[in-house]
């Protein structure tokens, strides 16, 4: 049975949506690149003034965080890269795992260095703290979870 061929109309209007889309994930990349090379500098800048400030943990703490964000730019440019090089986009859900992933490690060591450098620690705060590392613990092996399910489904989908 043959398919229905579609009409003229629909033919164009997907033809430029996909245009439309191409550009705004160039558009994307381009401003994520630009993102990167600012918080890059930052980080370095925030490097070189390291020895000089009187809070060297906060300063080491705001390094940790730049190159961390740094780092997380650059794993969503890479999505987008990988989003570029399929057929169908959305058919790479992976990489945005993998971005939640860092993400969300980044967030528990930035809390972690906050906690053990913070000095005294009112209860009450200590408690937000340690609910927030354990739900970012949880979602963090959540979307490993997935990943792994992920890549199983793709190994039988193959066999």
């Amino acid at each position: 049975m043959a398919k229905p061929r579609r009409p003229w109309w629909d033919i164009m209007f997907q033809e430029q949506f996909l245009r439309a889309e191409r550009f705004l994930y160039i558009l994307v990349a381009a401003l994520i690149l630009l993102a990167t090379s600012i918080v890059i500098f930052d980080g370095g800048r925030a490097l070189v003034s390291l020895f000089h400030q009187h809070n060297f943990t906060a300063g080491i703490l705001h390094v940790m965080d730049r190159f961390l964000l740094a780092l997380m730019f650059l794993e969503i440019l890479h999505t987008v890269q990988i989003v570029f090089g399929e057929e169908h986009h959305l058919a790479c859900v992976e990489p945005f795992l993998m971005v939640g992933i860092i993400a969300s490690v980044r967030r528990l060591l930035i809390l972690s260095f906050e906690i053990s450098h913070a000095g005294e620690v009112p209860l009450e705060k200590l408690r937000y703290y340690l609910f927030e590392m354990l739900i970012i613990g949880v979602l963090i092996f959540l979307l490993v979870v997935a990943v792994i399910f992920l890549r199983r489904s793709r190994r039988q989908g193959r066999n």
